[in-house]
């Protein structure tokens, strides 16, 4: 089994948590397995339960950003409706 470096396991957490990749090409970027970065996310936000939360809440922002870019393209270009 090999056993990986803290600080390589936050640089990896740090990467998934920024990107906006899918978690498994993030972790075959970094050569380990998805389900290792699986679970790594898992611990990292069941021991930093606030850190999940403002995951969420910058998700619910972006979403938010996208419909409104959305509508507002929707009214520039009403054949779209």
């Amino acid at each position: 089994m090999v056993r990986y470096s803290d600080d390589f396991r936050r640089k990896v957490i740090a990467a998934a948590r920024e990107s906006h990749e899918p978690r498994s090409q993030v972790a075959r970027k970094f050569g380990v397995t998805p389900a290792t970065l699986n679970n790594w996310l898992s611990t990292f936000y069941a021991e930093n339960p606030q850190e999940l939360e403002a995951d969420n809440q910058a998700l619910r922002d972006e979403h938010a950003l996208l419909l409104a870019e959305q509508e507002e393209l929707r009214n520039q270009l009403p054949w779209l409706r």
